[in-house]
């Protein structure tokens, strides 16, 4: 079973095999675009929740400079 290719442009459906080659470069193009801002809206939530833990694990190590401290002076 061999389905044709859609592509919807402006609420219009139109077979992708009967596309100039322009406009299937230009499909592609968007295509691609797409795939990649999804890619790198996942990046950037995995670079947020990293660098949240990067954060809180300086925090700490602060908090924990501060209670040597303290128990030295003791």
């Amino acid at each position: 079973m061999n389905e044709e290719r859609k592509v919807n442009i402006n609420d219009k459906d139109y077979n992708y095999d009967e596309l100039s080659q322009e406009q299937k470069i230009l499909v592609e193009h968007i295509e691609n675009c797409r795939k990649r801002k999804s890619s790198l809206a996942f990046e950037m939530d995995r670079e947020n929740v990293a660098e949240g833990a990067f954060a809180k694990m300086l925090t700490e190590s602060f908090d924990k400079k501060e209670e040597k401290k303290v128990e030295k002076d003791a």
